[in-house]
């Protein structure tokens, strides 16, 4: 059984299922629990006495397992950069990483990891590389020890949304751009055939559901298509898939795409990854549990 946390600026998302031998995934449970005002800014913990507490909540109230927890974070600390490599050993991967972030302020209180995005066998190899304050994981581990809670795998929220789309054949060859909402920012990431080119974070300032907050959106998703278009004209845009919308913006998707004249939806739903055997209810968790999802697989 695979248990999944992710702790949102509002909530902490906890998912828990299994994957069969051919690598699908059916989502057993879905929980989450509030947390309180301010305990969360930015990704980081500005309270961990009430982030603490809500876990406490919840892991009580589902009895949830305290060991090998999969946790994802997000944060606009956490430095994201794409990186060419020669073909070298695996073992040589870790200091690629670390030698693209030396220029770092702080640069010793920051942890390393990778994502394969290209081997090179398709073309030049490439790495989704990141870089992570210590302090900001550290945080989250004193939280969930704290509680008798192991944590075996911390992943960032980018990483586990590559692995979503990696998982579902409706996204995984596809030029796309993937935007996840929370209350004060907007994450906009281009896949380019369906693997990860570029990311950007932007402050939402205006209140969500207004006509103002659906022109920020707006803003920011013409920017990414522009530069889109500017890295690879020969490979338009075919969608756009709204992650984290709130009730206030039902409407959202068909009045984004009517401005930038580009398919908007959700997630589509897909045979891989499912929720109690279900698809349909698997598609609902891709546009709310994004991240919390993707770290299952």
């Amino acid at each position: 059984m695979i248990t999944s946390v992710y702790v949102s600026n509002e909530k902490i998302q906890v998912l828990t299922g299994e994957k069969d031998k051919k690598n699908r995934l059916d989502v057993k449970a879905v929980m989450y629990a509030t947390l309180p005002e301010k305990a969360m800014a930015n990704g980081v913990i500005t309270d961990e006495l009430g982030v603490k507490e809500a876990v406490q909540k919840i892991w009580d109230k589902y009895n949830l397992p305290k060991k090998d927890v999969h946790l994802v974070i997000d944060s606009g600390t956490i430095l994201n950069k794409k990186v060419a490599c020669p073909v070298v050993p695996k073992e040589s991967l870790p200091n690629i990483v670390k030698d693209e972030f030396k220029d770092v302020e702080g640069f010793a209180n920051f942890l390393f990891d990778y994502t394969v995005i290209e081997d090179g066998r398709n073309g030049e190899p490439l790495l989704f590389a990141n870089a992570v304050g210590k302090e900001l994981v550290s945080a989250y581990v004193r939280v969930f020890n704290g509680l008798g809670i192991s944590i075996s795998r911390i992943n960032t929220g980018i990483n586990a949304e590559m692995a979503l789309i990696a998982a579902n054949p409706a996204t995984a060859h596809d030029t796309q751009i993937v935007v996840n909402l929370d209350p004060t920012s907007l994450t906009s990431v281009l896949y380019i055939d369906g693997k990860y080119s570029f990311a950007s974070r932007s402050r939402l300032i205006e209140a969500r559901g207004s006509e103002a907050s659906r022109m920020e959106i707006v803003r920011a998703l013409s920017s990414l298509i522009q530069f889109a278009r500017s890295e690879n004209s020969q490979k338009p845009v075919k969608a756009v898939y709204v992650c984290g919308m709130v009730e206030s913006e039902a409407d959202l998707c068909p009045k984004i795409s009517a401005m930038l004249g580009c398919p908007v939806s959700t997630l589509p739903a897909c045979d891989n990854i499912t929720c109690t055997k279900d698809r349909n209810k698997a598609a609902f968790l891709m546009a709310d549990y994004t991240y919390a999802l993707g770290n299952m697989l």
